[in-house]
């Protein structure tokens, strides 16, 4: 196609920004909605100075088309404060640190494991089918009751807990004790969740 050709038939500049800042739309959706060639959407985008985003910004478009899956609570009461403080300190301190878009705590406490939980649901508001359940048992438990106790626990579905296959156990006595449901791991993907609690944990002091 010339240049010619997509000059005397231009796509609006009202059209491309709303398709693609509005709705998010890529330039090959655009391209089938408007029933022309993506060089074509490409030309008028850069006729009109609309900025395309880059790679990492599309990929995470097209991973999440619905918008963001988590929506940061603001004007938090004392006691949610308080909450969020005690989750980013249990993160810091359990917490998968290293990826860059793990949002992941694993403990055999409970209480941990709830109080993430609660974090993930009522500060972050993270939807609720994007939170991941991963449970390491070992030999000697019994696989359906720590289903059971952790979804319990947690309030979920036992359906939702993925089980890995169970491990030798690493002790005896008080270690076994401890271990008597199982490892749990919480887990949510997201690259700007991760971002925001790593923020966060800077704020505080807490990493660098």
């Amino acid at each position: 196609m010339s240049s010619n050709l997509l000059k005397h038939s231009p796509i609006s500049e009202i059209s491309l920004r709303e398709l693609y800042l509005m709705q998010k739309k890529s330039l090959s959706e655009i391209a089938f909605i408007l029933n022309v060639s993506v060089h074509k959407v490409r030309y008028w985008m850069e006729k009109y100075k609309i900025m395309t985003r880059c790679i990492s910004d599309a990929a995470y478009l097209k991973h999440n088309p619905g918008g963001e899956p988590f929506k940061i609570k603001v004007d938090l009461t004392l006691e949610e404060e308080k909450s969020k403080s005690l989750a980013l300190g249990l993160y810091w301190g359990e917490g998968n640190k290293v990826s860059s878009h793990a949002v992941r705590v694993t403990n055999s406490d409970p209480g941990v494991i709830n109080r993430f939980h609660e974090f993930l649901l009522t500060i972050c508001q993270v939807r609720t089918d994007k939170i991941g359940y991963y449970l390491q048992t070992f030999k000697d438990n019994d696989v359906d009751n720590a289903k059971r106790y952790w979804a319990n626990y947690l309030g979920i579905n036992p359906e939702k807990i993925l089980a890995g296959k169970p491990i030798h156990s690493l002790g005896k006595g008080t270690y076994k004790k401890i271990c008597e449901h199982g490892v749990m791991t919480i887990g949510f993907f997201n690259t700007h969740l991760k971002a925001w609690i790593m923020r966060q944990l800077g704020e505080l002091g807490m990493v660098r």
